[in-house]
């Protein structure tokens, strides 16, 4: 894995409070890891560089081979949330480590937008993107979380560099 600081990229370090539940290592205020993150979101130095190389190995490449155009914006619920897990379990979220980013679609250079909530059961380009994505982020990610896994996660794709190891159904 790569350091922040050899990729071009939209991110500063910020300061964060080192006292309560959530704490993160190395945090970073990204715009943008390549393509621009709508909104911008906080998260962990080790998560932003697994987005970047996720980005340029798998989504670029894929998006210019089913849209004929790169991605050029990630849209997502967000990175940080100190709070705890959906699943029930009395844990702090990989969201509150910095370490989970909620990815809800992409927009492409030439206009097209493909988003998880409307295209993930859609038999076409966009569906078929979604689906690649999801299945290739097992490769990068501890934990994969989609449509198909519960209805927390009908509406985008949960990614997150965590101690656990989880390739939901994609």
């Amino acid at each position: 894995m790569g350091t922040l600081s050899s990729f071009r990229v939209a991110a500063t370090s910020i300061r964060f409070p080192a006292d309560g539940a959530c704490v993160i290592d190395a945090p970073v205020r990204a715009k943008g890891l390549g393509p621009a993150l709508s909104p911008p979101a906080t998260l962990g130095c080790g998560l932003a560089v697994r987005l970047i190389e996720f980005d340029r190995a798998v989504i670029q490449p894929e998006a210019k081979r089913r849209f004929g155009a790169g991605v050029i914006t990630i849209l997502d619920f967000g990175a940080y949330n100190c709070r705890a897990e959906s699943s029930g379990r009395d844990r702090i979220s990989q969201h509150g480590f910095g370490r989970a980013i909620d990815v809800a679609g992409f927009v492409m250079a030439n206009g097209a937008r493909v988003l998880v909530e409307r295209d993930w059961d859609d038999d076409s380009a966009a569906g078929a993107f979604i689906h690649k994505i999801a299945e290739a982020a097992c490769d990068y990610f501890s934990v994969v979380l989609t449509p198909d896994s519960n209805a927390d996660h009908h509406n985008h794709l949960h990614l997150d560099v965590g101690p656990d190891r989880l390739c939901g159904p994609a």
